[in-house]
């Protein structure tokens, strides 16, 4: 995928039209099509960028995304909400309960990330990643009952499922050093160049249960 187009006082094309007509003479007359100047989606441009350097040889852009690869063969649970609890008397022969109750819960998580890249700005990986400030809701009708032994306790509680999860980063702008002047060098778009790694837990599922103890 290629990026959207930039501003210009942040980016100026380095291909000019007269040096694209001079390209072109001599592939037309050898019947090779004119598409080969131009870059399919996950491929690299033929398009420059100058940007300002900064000593690294790739910077992400707009339509760089996260790439997963490995992920926990274990998932881990989160109580995000736990309601009231009730106990059935220890009297009682047996006990029924049931919350009978809506419960909306909400979530968000911002921790759990790590990015690992050889660049000095990575505030747009962090955007771009799983996890990162994602979060959710879950409308649950507590219908349900459960059968409690006399002296138990039991609560409702609604459950996020997780999964530790490691990928890298696809698509960048590249550059080879060569100058445009004034402090800039030229880029070029790789939709295919993976790059970094990164490391994050993520939402498997969620569900409504009750937690009932002693067993």
């Amino acid at each position: 995928m290629r990026p959207h187009t930039m501003a210009a006082s942040e980016a100026e094309p380095a291909v000019s039209k007269k040096s694209i007509r001079r390209w072109l003479a001599p592939a037309m007359s050898l019947g090779l099509a004119p598409l080969i100047l131009l870059a399919s989606p996950g491929s690299a441009s033929a398009q420059t960028w100058c940007f300002k350097s900064d000593g690294a040889s790739y910077r992400p852009g707009d339509t760089t995304w996260a790439k997963p690869k490995i992920q926990a063969r274990n998932t881990w649970e989160d109580w995000v909400w736990r309601g009231p609890k009730f106990q059935c008397p220890v009297n009682a022969p047996k006990c029924t309960y049931s919350y009978g109750q809506d419960k909306t819960t909400s979530w968000e998580w911002s921790i759990g990330l790590k990015v690992d890249v050889a660049i000095p700005k990575v505030g747009k990986l962090f955007e771009v990643s799983p996890s990162y400030k994602r979060g959710g809701s879950t409308t649950t009708k507590y219908m349900l009952s459960v059968d409690l032994k006399p002296g138990q306790y039991t609560q409702p509680i609604m459950v996020v499922k997780r999964r530790w999860v490691q990928g890298t980063y696809v698509g960048a702008f590249r550059t080879d050093g060569s100058s445009c002047g004034s402090g800039k060098q030229r880029f070029w778009w790789d939709g295919d160049y993976q790059f970094g790694k990164w490391q994050t837990n993520i939402r498997v599922d969620d569900y409504a249960t009750y937690n009932t103890y002693p067993k």
